[in-house]
């Protein structure tokens, strides 16, 4: 395992620069600014304060080019009389594309009374240029066209713990998107492709959670498992009809004092109509890493990746990671033949030394000689 670690290092090395350059940009501009603290205004005193942290946000992903733009993350640790509680984070970002496009988010996640309920929320607005290659597995690069589209989407999650480790609650979902720019002639114009207009998407299911992580941010050990059903459909309001089933699972075993080695699978599937943007689709910041997130989408999805982690400093760690997966019209085509790759390292800056909440900077490449650059808040899984 130490000659593990040692690869672990000096692939990092290899990427030092791009890794190094973001680093220092960070905690230059970290310094600059003063930490805003605020004192909690809730009934119960809070033991630490809250804390703000601005932060630069600058990238390239396969999807957006280079970007740029500016976060901002609020931490609220616990209260003294619940004490047990996990830290909340409310995250916001705004970021322009070099491909022209703009996202703006803002989400959180939120733990209240000892852990007893848990919510996590978002609400999203991008104006996107975007590419669409088709639907499945082998789509072909010559057959990328350009659209654009707007998208509005807001969604709501709620969880009660019904017993040690179990939580129970329901997820809601909202989006409205406008599809239009779309190429005479190209898939959109020639194709019955749902959703190729654009319109309004209602959601609501059932949501469950095991989870014996020692560290919510950055866990040592324990599992996490995450099951949903989410469903669309006229009753609700919405346009479309099909159901949303997620499940994700993620093992952390810890490695000497602080290292740790991660495992994770997701699936997701998705039966019924769905419009095009909420098909299953491989890629992004959180899996398949380097590959560009809708180049390959379908109705069945699923990815394993590991990731090994490494802590130098309580500020600073190192990442290695790799993974494997594909999408399918349907589970039984999934095959060893159709899978794609992703691979690649990451730096770390904790920013809350002490919940190992960190900026996470990672490069991933996928199997075609294409990577990507990702700057966010928290782990991946």
């Amino acid at each position: 395992m130490i000659l593990f670690r040692l690869n672990v290092v000096r692939l990092f090395n290899k990427n030092i620069k791009l890794f190094s350059g973001v680093l220092l940009f960070v905690c230059c501009l970290s310094g600059l600014t003063a930490q805003a603290q605020v004192d909690s205004v809730a009934v119960d005193t809070i033991k630490k304060k809250s804390k703000f942290f601005p932060s630069p946000v600058v990238g390239y992903t396969p999807e957006t080019r280079l970007y740029l733009g500016a976060g901002l993350v609020w931490y609220l640790p616990p209260s003294k009389k619940y004490p047990d509680t996990y830290p909340s984070v409310l995250k916001s970002v705004f970021v322009y594309t070099f491909n022209k496009q703009v996202e703006s988010n803002v989400s959180g996640d939120s733990y209240l009374r000892d852990n007893l309920f848990k919510l996590n929320y978002s609400t999203s607005y991008f104006k996107f240029p975007d590419s669409f290659y088709g639907i499945g597995n082998d789509t072909k690069e010559e057959d990328k066209e350009k659209y654009d589209y707007d998208y509005f989407n807001i969604y709501i999650n709620g969880q009660r713990k019904v017993k040690e480790n179990i939580y129970a609650g329901a997820k809601t979902f909202f989006e409205y998107t406008k599809v239009y720019n779309i190429l005479e002639g190209g898939i959109f114009d020639t194709d019955t492709i749902t959703g190729e207009e654009g319109g309004r998407n209602v959601g609501l299911g059932p949501w469950f959670t095991f989870d014996t992580r020692d560290n919510i941010y950055f866990p040592l050990s324990g599992v996490n498992v995450d099951v949903s059903a989410v469903v669309h459909n006229e009753i609700l309001g919405s346009e479309y009809n099909y159901v949303d089933y997620f499940i994700e699972a993620s093992q952390f075993n810890k490695v000497g004092k602080d290292d740790v080695i991660g495992f994770n699978f997701f699936g997701q599937f998705v039966p019924g109509n769905p419009p095009f943007n909420r098909l299953a689709q491989l890629g992004g910041d959180k899996h398949m890493r380097g590959n560009f997130e809708g180049r390959f989408r379908d109705k069945n999805y699923m990815t394993f990746q590991a990731e090994y982690r490494v802590t130098f400093w309580k500020y600073f760690g190192v990442t290695a990671f790799g993974g494997i997966g594909e999408v399918a019209d349907r589970f039984s085509n999934f095959s060893l033949s159709g899978l794609k790759y992703s691979y690649g390292v990451g730096g770390r800056l904790f920013i809350v030394p002490e919940d190992k909440l960190s900026l996470r900077v990672d490069y991933g490449f996928d199997g075609y000689g294409n990577g990507g650059f990702y700057v966010t808040f928290r782990e991946a899984f």
